[in-house]
C-alpha cells in the first residue's frame, strides 16, 4: 500500500510523516512516496523524513522523486500540499495589492485570486494524472486556496477527490482546550465557504454551550489560555475575539479582513514584512535545522513548522475513508442544497461524513441574512475565478477581481491584474 506526498518538499511535511506514523495500526502502508519539484529541499526533508521512519517504522520503505507520475503511480493515497510560485510567489501576491491600499494576504482577496489562477490548472493537471495512472486512488488536497480547488475538482474531473481546510478543527481543538475535553465530545454548528465561515453554536453532551462561551469570552482572559505564543496566532485569536464579542458568533479567523479590513490593511501597511516574507525566513530556519537533525542520533529532537491540525486532519480524513470509519468533519463539498439559500453549485464548507465512498454532506440550517449575503458574493467570485483560470479568460478574470468585495474598484482591480500577470510570467496565463 502506498501512500504519496506531493509537494513533499514542505517544511510541513515531518509533521505529516508523525502523523501517518500514528495511524499505521489503522492503515497498513508498506510506502512513503515523498515528490516535490524543488530537488534541494525535497533531499533535505526525505532525509529527515527516513531518520524519523527507520525508527518508527523501519519496514515501511521511504521513497523520494521529482517525477510526479513516478509518485502517483501505485498510489492508494496521494497528500497534496503545494505552493504554485513557491513563497516568493505568495510575496508577491501580498506585496501587489498593497500598493493600490488593498488588502495584501495569501487567500483572502487579491492573494487568494492570483494563487487560484496559477493552481487551479495545476490541480486540474495532477487529477489528469491520477486519473490515468491511480484511478482507484484517493487525493486528499490541502493546496489553497482549498475551496476553489475543490470546485475545480467536482466540475472538471470525475477523481476521488477531497479538499480540506485545518481552520475548524482548530478551533474545535481550542475550545475543547478551554474546556479540558477531547476534541470529539465538542460538536460544531459550522457554516460557511473556505476560509469565510462562522461557528454559530457549540454543543457538549448536546447542549449548546455558546452563551458560556460569550461569557467567558467577557470575564476570561481567554488568549492567555491559548496554547500557543506564536504571534500570527495571537493576533488573528485577539481578532476574533473582537468580532465575537460584537456579534455573538465564533469568526473564522479570515473574517477579520472582511469585517475588520481598515484594521488590517493599516496593520499590514506598518509592518516591515509581508506575512509571506516572514514565513520565508521560518522555512530557511527549518531546512537548516532539519540538516543538523540529521545528522544526530536521535531524530526526535526536530522541531515542527506548526500546522498540528494540517497533520490530524489529513491523517484522520485517510483513516476514516480506509477504514470506512463515518466520522465527522469539515470539509469543501458542492452545495447541492445542503446550504439552504446557496446556488446548488457554490462550494462550502460544512460538516460531512468521511467513509470509504468519501464525503456524504450534512445538510445545515439556512446562515443568517448577512452571512449568507457575505458568502454568496464571496461564492460567485469564486466561481466565476474557477472559470477563468480553466478557460484562461482575461475577461472573466478581471469581471471576478472586480467582484471581491475587498477590491474597491474596477480601475483598481485591472491595476492589480495587470500587475499579476506581469509579475508571475508563465505561472498565470491569460488571453
Amino acid at each position: 500500500m502506498k501512500i504519496s506526498v506531493i509537494g513533499g518538499g514542505s517544511a510541513y511535511t515531518p509533521g505529516l510523516i508523525e502523523g501517518l506514523i500514528k495511524i499505521r495500526r489503522e492503515v497498513p502502508y508498506t510506502e512513503l512516496c515523498l515528490m516535490d519539484i524543488d530537488a534541494p529541499k525535497l533531499k533535505i526533508v526525505t532525509a529527515i523524513v527516513r531518520k524519523i521512519m527507520a525508527e518508527a517504522l523501519p519496514e515501511v520503505k521511504v521513497t523520494a522523486t521529482l517525477d510526479r507520475v513516478e509518485a502517483i503511480t501505485g498510489s492508494d493515497f496521494i497528500l497534496c500540499q503545494i505552493r504554485v510560485g513557491g513563497l516568493a510567489g505568495r510575496v508577491l501576491d501580498e506585496k501587489i495589492p498593497l500598493k493600490y491600499q488593498v488588502i495584501g494576504q495569501e487567500t483572502v482577496g487579491p492573494g487568494g485570486f492570483a494563487m487560484a489562477l496559477r493552481t487551479v490548472p495545476e490541480m486540474y493537471a495532477i487529477a489528469g494524472d491520477i486519473k490515468k495512472y491511480a484511478p482507484e486512488a484517493w487525493l486528499i488536497n490541502y493546496s489553497n486556496p482549498s475551496g476553489m480547488v475543490a470546485a475545480m475538482l467536482a466540475k472538471y474531473t470525475d477523481i476521488n477527490a477531497i479538499s480540506i481546510c485545518d481552520v475548524p478543527i482548530g478551533v474545535q481543538h481550542f475550545i475543547a482546550s478551554l474546556l479540558k475535553l477531547p476534541r470529539e465530545q465538542v460538536k460544531l454548528d459550522y457554516v460557511g465557504l473556505n476560509h469565510l465561515g462562522w461557528f454559530r453554536k457549540v454543543f457538549v453532551g448536546g447542549k449548546d454551550i455558546m452563551p458560556m462561551l460569550g461569557e467567558m469570552a467577557k470575564n476570561t482572559d481567554i488568549l492567555g489560555m491559548l496554547p500557543s505564543d506564536d504571534e500570527k496566532t495571537l493576533h488573528e485569536s485577539e481578532m476574533m475575539l473582537r468580532i465575537f464579542k460584537k456579534l455573538g458568533v465564533i469568526p473564522s479567523s479570515y473574517l477579520q479582513y472582511y469585517y475588520l479590513t481598515r484594521e488590517c490593511l493599516q496593520a499590514q501597511l506598518a509592518a516591515d514584512k509581508t506575512r509571506g516574507e516572514v514565513v520565508q525566513g521560518i522555512e530557511k530556519e527549518l531546512l537548516a535545522h532539519f540538516k543538523e537533525v540529521v545528522q544526530h542520533e536521535d531524530a526526535h529532537l526536530w522541531k515542527s513548522r506548526g500546522g498540528q491540525w494540517h497533520s490530524e486532519l489529513m491523517v484522520g480524513m485517510l483513516s476514516a475513508i480506509y477504514n470506512d470509519k463515518g466520522q465527522e468533519y469539515v470539509v469543501n463539498v458542492i452545495n447541492n442544497g445542503c446550504v439552504p439559500g446557496m446556488a446548488p453549485e457554490a462550494c462550502v464548507e460544512i460538516p460531512c461524513l468521511i467513509d470509504k465512498r468519501g464525503v456524504r454532506p450534512l445538510h445545515v440550517d439556512r446562515p443568517d441574512t448577512d452571512m449568507l449575503g457575505l458568502m454568496q458574493v464571496v461564492a460567485a467570485y469564486e466561481t466565476l475565478t474557477v472559470e477563468a483560470a480553466m478557460e484562461q479568460d482575461y475577461n472573466k478574470a478581471l469581471r471576478a477581481l472586480n467582484l471581491n468585495p475587498l477590491v474597491p474598484s474596477l480601475e483598481v482591480a485591472e491595476k492589480i491584474l495587470t500587475d499579476y500577470i506581469q509579475a508571475h510570467g508563465d505561472l498565470i496565463t491569460l488571453r
